[in-house]
């Protein structure tokens, strides 16, 4: 099979067989298949893979700053066995562009594991923190189950609720790996499933006057107010 940076491995060609890159800034970009991505995850936010379909909508009609968007916006990748790409974060971007039929996107990858073995390489993902082997509905899974493909990524209600609060201003955008799903597993516990499925105006607002609470002051991004009540 061809790997999928087909002929650009030679960039990585001089390091060591295991590496993390410690300025990721510096490492190049390179241009992709997206159905050649590898989730990291199991479930996204529908909702917010709609808004950013809407946002490529509008690109797609103009490729130059279609692909400028994309560039900025380099998916970081970990180079995995079989030299296949498992990306770390913009998983919604990447769902976003397999269904609107956008063929390519860049990356950008930050640590080269592509010697281990497949479990090996799996714990090694785990250890740090770039995995996050729960399913849809916020079960621990195997990470061996974690799909293929963007494209068979789950529905996660309760990550379009993280999201939906984040853009309101409810909590800030943290750089820890999958905070957002430590916020949605934070509402998970707090708001009823039946309510964010049917009444999802309802269970936005719950979830941001509970975003302000004290018992969500330890959670990656909280604004913590200078009144915390329970």
């Amino acid at each position: 099979m061809q790997p999928v940076l087909s002929g650009k491995r030679a960039a990585l060609r001089d390091l060591p067989p295991s590496i993390i890159f410690s300025d990721i800034d510096t490492q190049p970009i390179h241009r992709v298949a997206v159905d050649a991505l590898r989730p990291t995850q199991m479930a996204v936010g529908m909702r917010a893979v709609e808004a950013k379909r809407e946002k490529l909508a509008r690109l797609t009609r103009r490729p130059r700053k279609l692909t400028h968007y994309l560039q900025r916006r380099a998916i970081p990748a970990v180079l995995g066995p079989g030299e296949e790409l498992y990306i770390i974060d913009h998983h919604h971007l990447s769902l976003a562009l397999f269904q609107s039929g956008v063929p390519d996107t860049f990356v950008r990858v930050v640590a080269d594991f592509s010697n281990r073995r497949r479990l090996a390489f799996l714990r090694a993902m785990q250890a740090h923190g770039w995995l996050r082997s729960c399913d849809g509905e916020g079960r621990t899974i195997s990470p061996v189950l974690l799909p293929a493909t963007v494209g068979h990524l789950q529905a996660d209600h309760y990550r379009d609720l993280a999201w939906s609060v984040r853009e309101a201003g409810g909590f800030r955008k943290s750089p820890i790996p999958f905070s957002e799903f430590v916020w949605a597993d934070f509402f998970r516990e707090h708001i009823p499933a039946e309510l964010v499925q049917q009444d999802f105006l309802s269970a936005h607002r719950s979830a941001m006057r509970i975003a302000r609470s004290r018992s969500a002051s330890h959670l990656p991004g909280c604004k913590r107010g200078k009144s915390l009540s329970d």
